[in-house]
């Protein structure tokens, strides 16, 4: 545990200080226009900070799905766009942000920590479950590759991926590394309602259950082995992460917001298809020309980061184990699921860091010398291109 949080709290320190200078240092050595504009720089009536402490060290995070955020964490969904993104980060932006006073201000504050708090969390756990899976010497390569890939900076951005990652991983873990499935249910119930994303960890907890003691139940085996009813009860934890995706689906309909189905085409022009659709549209784009994304570099990166993403579930089978493959591949499913003529694999790039088996399998690979600086050299350069778009309002991820 001493040397998890050594190596986390190194590794978090290098890339909190290095995107707080280069946050600062980028829009002087960049002059661009950063204030609010409707469609380039919408700051949804949020604060425009660029004066003071605020303006230094949290105005270059004003960004995107960060107002988002806050506005949900000020408003409510009082805006049906917004309704798309689950309530747990901005409501506990908002709680938190009553010890600082309460207001904008306040709110991106206390998201920030947020994230900074989950973000160093998750590097603690994950290098645990690295050293338990494949060794203590591969875990430092994994928080390496997980923190400085190319949109890792995220990760430490007023965003819900920290927290997101950090309650998959721990519901997993739970699961996988102590059998403790009511603790994995319930990390995973908050999960899903940190991201829509979340539900799919049912798959690979309810796979670990059928594991550890649910195939002998169900196939009246082994009955005594823990005891029926704790069996039964622990097949029955597996189910909150679809609790939680449900019950705010339930919501949104008490509410009376339109479907997220609508709300997807209406504002991201995207609708549900069928997946490997928008894999075929980027290539038609970025070979043949056409409307979607053309032209642009994060449409290649993101082509790249989702056949990275469909060769890794495919490792995760083989090199790692069925838990991580089933956890990859379901929400590889998900992910392909929505197509767009406009967007087509939109987020991509960040949604990768969601997928910490791919970082367990490229710290696997990182071992021979020559892979790893091939793996690091070009992401790191790439991490310091794309946060630097983001704080010049440049679209990433």
């Amino acid at each position: 545990m001493k040397r998890a949080f050594q190596q986390a709290i190194f590794i978090f320190l290098a890339a909190r200080i290095l995107l707080t200078v280069w946050g600062i240092v980028v829009p002087r050595l960049i002059p661009a226009p950063l204030g609010p504009d409707a469609v380039l720089r919408p700051y949804l009536d949020q604060p425009y900070l660029d004066s003071g402490p605020a303006g230094l060290l949290l105005g270059p995070w004003q960004r995107f799905d960060t107002q988002r955020y806050l506005r949900i964490a000020q408003e409510g969904y009082a805006h049906e766009e917004d309704s798309v993104f689950p309530p747990l980060y901005p409501l506990a932006a908002r709680g938190l942000g009553t010890l600082f006073g309460g207001g904008p201000t306040a709110n991106l504050l206390a998201a920030t920590l947020i994230s900074n708090a989950a973000f160093l969390g998750l590097l603690v756990l994950f290098y645990r479950v690295v050293a338990a899976e494949l060794g203590p010497r591969f875990a430092p390569r994994a928080l390496l590759y997980l923190t400085f890939f190319p949109t890792g900076f995220y990760l430490l951005a007023p965003y819900s991926e920290a927290l997101f990652i950090l309650l998959a991983l721990g519901a997993i873990w739970a699961a996988r590394g102590n059998g403790r499935f009511f603790l994995a249910g319930l990390l995973g119930f908050f999960a899903s309602l940190t991201r829509l994303t979340g539900w799919v960890l049912v798959v690979p907890l309810a796979y670990e259950w059928w594991r550890q003691g649910g195939k002998g139940f169900l196939l009246q085996r082994d009955k005594e082995t823990k005891g029926t009813k704790r069996v039964l009860a622990e097949g029955l934890a597996v189910g909150p992460p679809g609790a939680g995706t449900a019950v705010f689906l339930l919501w949104r309909w008490w509410a009376g917001l339109p479907a997220i189905n609508q709300i997807y085409q209406q504002y991201w022009y995207q609708v549900t298809g069928i997946p490997g659709t928008d894999l075929l549209r980027a290539l038609q784009t970025m070979f043949l020309g056409g409307p979607a994304r053309a032209g642009e570099f994060t449409l290649w990166f993101d082509f790249f980061c989702a056949v990275l993403l469909i060769v890794g579930t495919i490792f995760a089978f083989r090199r790692l184990n069925v838990t991580y493959g089933l956890y990859s591949a379901m929400l590889l499913l998900f992910m392909l699921l929505p197509v767009s003529e406009l967007k087509p694999l939109y987020s991509f790039s960040r949604y990768v860091l969601a997928f910490f088996p791919l970082f367990m399998l490229l710290a696997l690979a990182g071992k021979n010398g020559w892979v790893h600086r091939l793996i690091l050299y070009p992401s790191f350069i790439l991490y310091l291109y794309f946060s630097g778009q983001f704080f010049l309002w440049g679209w990433v991820a």
